[in-house]
């Protein structure tokens, strides 16, 4: 990576420059779970795997509605993964509102809101409990759309969002977690795919490039 920032949040940033780990066998067995989900997950001019996905309103609330990737076919489709307690993607919400808000005429946008990264019952983070960003993992749909709906009002999230089931089953196709940007041609074809996040700034502007083509 580079020295650019992580996020638009210098806060966030200087947590990250002092970011302790989990103990080395928690972590070798969270590497170790990620690995097949990353080996499947869909690389540059490969068929994008089919999905469906609750839809949420502007303001975060359940719609009944569901969105498939069919639904894109015919359009270029900008396709995000992320979560709240993941504080390098609120940090960088800004900035994904900011491309959103430019190019959503030119390109379909969403966002699945996928589990928990640092949840109070998981790997938490000091600058979670600093920015009072506190929740557990999920166990049902009705809680993931509530954080999510926390994401679209406390946190100015403006992008079209779906969440994910229990199953984290978009996740697990995309290899999305904790977050992760893809740019999926009118053909369903992959054509830009980010490295797995955590991860800086620049690899957003290597996407927003993409996207400006």
């Amino acid at each position: 990576m580079t020295d650019t920032p992580w996020t638009l949040d210098p806060v966030i940033n200087a947590s990250m420059e002092t970011l302790k780990l989990p103990p080395e066998a928690d972590l070798e067995k969270l590497m170790a779970e990620r690995a097949p989900m990353e080996a499947r997950a869909p690389k540059v001019g490969e068929r994008a795997p089919a999905f469906t996905a609750e839809r949420l309103s502007a303001e975060g609330t359940v719609t009944g509605e569901q969105v498939s990737l069919v639904d894109f076919r015919g359009r270029d489709f900008a396709l995000m993964f992320g979560s709240i307690t993941c504080p390098i993607f609120r940090g960088q919400i800004q900035r994904f509102n900011d491309i959103y808000a430019e190019l959503n005429e030119q390109y379909a946008f969403l966002l699945i809101y996928i589990s928990e990264a640092h949840p109070e019952d998981g790997w938490q983070l000091e600058i979670n409990h600093t920015q009072n960003v506190v929740y557990n993992q999920p166990v049902n749909t009705a809680e993931r759309v509530a954080i999510a709906q926390d994401g679209v009002c406390q946190h100015a999230i403006k992008l079209p969002i779906a969440v994910d089931d229990m199953d984290n089953t978009i996740n697990q196709l995309y290899s999305g977690s904790p977050e992760r940007l893809y740019l999926i041609d009118a053909e369903g074809v992959v054509r830009h795919r980010s490295v797995p996040g955590p991860f800086k700034l620049d690899v957003i502007e290597n996407w927003y490039s993409a996207l400006k083509g």
